[in-house]
């Protein structure tokens, strides 16, 4: 009877532990990045009543035990990714697929999926309780420092400097159709070494039909330089193709045409250098149909200040400037560890890195540690109500059904006790 006493308790005291569990991830239903646990029983070792034998007749007699209860073998984490959230909020990442992003308190490098951070008065990038996120540095041309990790942290004051044009690309098509003497002209903006905006002029005429020939020149325009223009006005021939593409460009092979900025011009080395940039012609063609010639681009810009930044798929931090620039600053740190069952839980979705979960990979996502991040997102709980609630049903009847056999086994004893009477 006591033993049917004791096997009873052991089912209430797990079915409680089971209850525990539920509870808890209900409560945490919509708690960012939540990941759900399950409790798994385990059976108690039971009490032989029947050794392994054989008869006289020399068959086998099976052993008997009777169990001992249940116990609470193990609490898991359901790891599954749970939902994403688009919440329009620049500062909220997600990630899609394993891996951890990677905070640090009191040297400590902790792990954790919630992605809800935020930008402190002094451009710290900061989980909500305030701890710093980590990052690979990154210099301007995107080449990452995977030495070392160090806090994320932007610059407010931070500028984009000018950068002078140095090639001018001029594409589209030329009519076919177009009469001797047809003059097309397009303009753009060109930047000097302070970033002071220029309007070049560029004129094509068709010179000569049979042979396909057009003249071109490059001036500036506007009454930015009435006396001293930057530089001698630039004349030239271009002959194309019976395929209709560029053939010869002042009479040899197709190449940059380079125009030089005048050495008195504001801003260049303090008046005495000479700067040169290239006219590419190139992507001109002449078919028969419409006029399209264009500039495809130019690679100069303006200075700019800082107006916001944006995070990439792979984690890389980039800040925007006012003239469209961008500039790469951190690379997020991703982790991930071989056993996250093994992670300690230490509460306000963060996990710490154990014997038994092995030591975090850090890296990069997308490359070191497969996953993505998703900015303007947050990862919703895996939990789903449904399947607690039928779980707690069950724990229920378990932990009743449990009460019933220490009450029927006391029942049961009561009757022993009387039997002296």
């Amino acid at each position: 009877m006591i033993r049917s006493l004791r096997t009873g308790m052991s089912g209430l005291r797990s079915h409680q532990v089971r209850m525990d569990v539920i509870g808890n991830n209900i409560a945490n239903a919509n708690s960012t990045a939540f990941k759900r646990s399950r409790a798994a029983f385990n059976e108690v070792l039971g009490q032989q009543m029947v050794g392994v034998g054989s008869t006289a007749g020399g068959s086998g007699i099976n052993p008997a035990f009777v169990g001992l209860g249940t116990s609470v073998g193990s609490i898991d984490k359901d790891w599954g990714q749970g939902g994403l959230e688009y919440t329009s909020v620049e500062t909220d990442l997600a990630l899609e697929g394993d891996g951890y992003f990677m905070v640090e308190r009191n040297g400590r490098n902790l792990l954790t999926r919630a992605g809800n951070f935020t930008f402190n008065s002094d451009g710290e990038f900061m989980t909500a309780n305030g701890l710093n996120v980590q990052g690979f540095r990154s210099d301007p041309e995107g080449v990452v420092d995977m030495s070392r990790l160090a806090d994320i942290q932007i610059d407010y004051s931070a500028q984009s400097n000018a950068r002078y044009t140095q090639e001018v690309t001029v594409g589209g098509n030329l009519s076919a159709e177009a009469p001797v003497g047809t003059v097309e002209t397009i303009s753009q903006v060109v930047y000097d070494e302070q970033g002071n905006p220029h309007n070049l002029i560029i004129e094509l005429e068709k010179t000569n039909s049979a042979e396909n020939r057009w003249d071109y020149s490059a001036s500036y325009g506007g009454d930015e330089f009435t006396a001293d223009p930057p530089f001698d006005d630039v004349n030239g021939e271009i002959r194309f193709g019976t395929d209709g593409r560029v053939e010869e460009v002042d009479g040899g092979p197709v190449s940059d045409i380079n125009l030089e900025w005048d050495e008195d011009f504001v801003g260049l080395d303090g008046g005495g250098a000479r700067r040169t940039f290239s006219l590419n012609l190139d992507r001109l063609s002449q078919f028969g149909g419409s006029t399209t010639v264009t500039v495809d681009g130019q690679d100069g810009y303006t200075s700019g200040q800082l107006v916001g930044f944006t995070v990439d798929p792979d984690g890389m931090m980039k800040l925007n400037f006012s003239n469209g620039q961008q500039e790469p600053i951190f690379q997020i740190a991703i982790s991930s560890v071989n056993n996250p069952n093994g992670l300690e839980q230490l509460g306000e979705n963060f996990y710490g890195v154990t014997g038994a979960s092995g030591e975090a990979i850090v890296g990069r996502a997308g490359r070191e540690v497969q996953t993505s991040v998703v900015p303007g997102a947050l990862e919703q709980s895996n939990v789903d109500l449904a399947v607690e609630f039928t779980d707690m049903i069950v724990a229920q009847r378990g932990y009743q059904a449990s009460a019933r056999v220490i009450t029927t086994s006391d029942e049961l004893l009561q009757e022993t006790l009387q039997l002296k009477r």
